[in-house]
């Protein structure tokens, strides 16, 4: 009997396969939600102490950017300051010259993609451990490198946010003088700016596509870092399996609002708490920093802005990656096992 029962439990543990498969079925039965909560609840304090990391380089970068950009928009800035001295002088009025605040925009715009970068590497770099702690159940396959997915989510980025910026150019080139002293084909007449269909129809036309591309490659960097598929080859797996079925559509969908929805909501409600900090960082602006209050206004609103982006991206960004990754490999396995049974009902 006891030899029996020893031979019985060798040939059990001689197939570790069907066990492994039972612990997916096992895993699979379970929700999208409540599988990226036990990986959170396994491995949430190394994911979120690498989301901490990530997040000081990331704003130690964004600092560093923002030094620069105030660098390089100084003479706008010293020049505002002595307009408003000298209308101080005559008691006059003073309102900054619309040239030296477009100046400003044009830096602004220069810096932010290189702001974008700096959330796609922290993003790279979280997604990445975020593939690793999902496939500790025993799966095997290749496994993204870190410059593959940073290539996904630049190249998804550049992509996703080029009808949008196209659509404001579109935009300030019929409703306003913006570009005119900066370029030499736009011509020097005239717009007219009266009329709704140019001053909302592109840029609503661009965010509508931008927001259709940005879901269809929902999954672009887990498909990446869990089959170790190249930037456009990524793309093109999140968008077959995003819109490929009504069904994977809707669970992209079920999965995809809430998350964003969590993500805005926090974001406002840190920006909310830190705009107390708007006062004491002019003011340490204008202890340590040049003597100038326009220069220290603008520190003080972007102060509660980075604090809420880079306490959103530490919170929320470990949970969010997670969800994506399961819900990526769960929507794989579903057309897997779809091609199969088609297949064996070919045969």
């Amino acid at each position: 009997m006891t030899n029996g029962q020893a031979s019985g439990g060798n040939a059990h543990r001689a197939a570790p396969g069907e066990e492994r498969q039972a612990k997916e079925a096992d895993g699979s039965r379970r929700g999208i939600a409540r599988t990226a909560l036990a990986v959170m609840r396994r491995d949430g304090r190394s994911l979120h102490g690498r989301a901490a990391l990530v997040t000081g380089l990331a704003a130690l970068g964004g600092l560093l950017l923002t030094v620069v950009g105030f660098v390089a928009a100084w003479p706008e800035f010293t020049e505002i300051r002595l307009g408003a001295t000298q209308a101080r002088i005559y008691e006059d009025s003073y309102a900054p010259e619309g040239t030296r605040v477009n100046t400003m925009w044009l830096i602004l715009l220069a810096c932010l993609p290189f702001l974008i970068l700096l959330l796609h590497l922290a993003c790279t770099a979280l997604q990445t451990a975020c593939a690793r702690a999902a496939a500790e159940t025993g799966e095997s396959g290749p496994r993204g490198r870190f410059r593959t997915v940073l290539g996904v989510y630049v190249l998804r980025g550049v992509f996703v946010w080029t009808p949008l910026v196209l659509g404001v150019l579109v935009e300030e080139y019929f409703t306003t003088t913006t570009f005119r002293e900066y370029t030499a084909i736009v011509p020097l007449w005239e717009y007219p700016n009266l009329n709704p269909l140019l001053t909302y129809g592109p840029p609503l036309l661009g965010l509508a596509l931008t927001l259709l591309l940005r879901f269809g490659w929902a999954l672009a960097p887990a498909a990446s870092a869990n089959e170790g598929l190249g930037p456009l080859a990524a793309l093109c797996r999140s968008w077959s399996l995003t819109w490929g079925r009504a069904v994977s559509c809707l669970r992209t969908l079920a999965v995809a609002l809430p998350l964003g929805g969590l993500t805005v909501g926090l974001y406002v409600l840190l920006q909310a708490a830190a705009r107390p900090t708007r006062p004491g960082a002019a003011s340490l602006f204008l202890e340590w920093g040049p003597d100038n209050t326009y220069a220290a206004y603008v520190a003080g609103v972007l102060a509660p802005i980075a604090i809420a982006l880079l306490l959103t991206g530490a919170l929320l960004l470990p949970l969010a990656q997670t969800t994506l990754v399961i819900l990526h490999k769960r929507l794989a396995g579903t057309g897997e096992r779809q091609a199969a049974g088609t297949s064996v009902t070919r045969a």
